[in-house]
């Protein structure tokens, strides 16, 4: 696949948490991803917050199997790779300033 940078930026804030968007500008992919800091938890979701109905889920805030669990259904899709480039993005400066950053854009291979 090569190198590709994603884009990432805080769209909105609603009652559940914060909304990303997240852009491929490479190939133009693109989506949402909805924050929970409470859970350290990125739901994939709508531009308005709206979280997706059996939507991707990326869990940093539980324990390692329950995670891998929760997340084998996806595991290998470009998307998945994609949303947890970006989400660990956010979750990395989250743990460094204590609250959700306006931006973190990553690059992955």
């Amino acid at each position: 696949m090569g190198v590709a940078s994603i884009a990432v930026r805080l769209v909105a804030r609603t009652d559940e948490g914060v909304v990303y968007s997240w852009l491929v500008p490479d190939d133009g992919r693109h989506g949402w991803m909805l924050f929970t800091p409470a859970e350290g938890v990125f739901r994939e979701c709508g531009e308005t917050g709206t979280v997706a109905r059996d939507g991707m889920e990326v869990c940093f805030g539980m324990p390692e199997e329950e995670s891998l669990r929760r997340h084998a259904r996806w595991e290998g899709g470009r998307e998945w790779r994609v949303m947890v480039t970006a989400a660990y993005g956010v979750w990395k400066k989250f743990q460094e300033h204590g609250e959700p950053p306006r931006q973190a854009h990553r690059t992955f291979h």
